[in-house]
């Protein structure tokens, strides 16, 4: 009987951790950015919302590249889309992007699957505020890649950026 019980709280034991694995923490500053729609891990009814220390907690990606609204070659630093919707377990086709002034914009999933698309909270290692195009700035490796330099992905570009919906 003991060994039934032993072994039972092993397995109890083993899902309660993989529960936690995948839990998200709730924001204690003010929320910057909500990610909603097709995801499996959420952290409120709105869907999963982080703070800024959230977002500095994940892995942070650097990206050196020009842009038609800043001057030289600046450096931009948060984590990959990518990466953030693989920790929420976000699948589809599109995700819309929403400024704080409500501009949308769609951003096909491949642009997140084929290129580093980094959602930017800091620019020449400053955290971006809303008048330099913060709190959230999405910003392609254009310089790295020439295809990239064009209307099409400028526009996919959203500053101000408050939420992500995956569709």
């Amino acid at each position: 009987m003991q060994k039934y019980f032993s072994a039972l709280l092993v397995v109890v034991l083993m899902f309660s951790n993989s529960v936690k694995a995948n839990e998200i923490a709730t924001p204690v500053e003010k929320v910057i950015l909500t990610v909603f729609g097709n995801i499996e891990h959420t952290n409120s009814e709105q869907g999963a919302q982080f703070d800024r220390a959230m977002l500095l907690g994940l892995k942070q990606t650097e990206v050196s590249t020009e842009t038609p609204w800043t001057n030289g070659v600046p450096q931009f630093e948060g984590p990959l889309i990518k990466d953030l919707l693989g920790m929420l377990g976000g699948v589809g086709e599109t995700i819309v992007a929403t400024a704080l002034n409500g501009y949308q914009i769609s951003i096909p999933m491949e642009d997140i699957d084929n290129h580093s698309v980094v959602l930017a909270i800091k620019r020449n290692n400053k955290v971006l505020s809303v008048r330099q195009k913060g709190p959230l700035w999405v910003i392609y490796p254009w310089s790295e890649n020439e295809e990239l330099r064009s209307n099409v992905y400028y526009s996919r570009s959203i500053w101000q950026l408050k939420s992500l919906e995956v569709r």
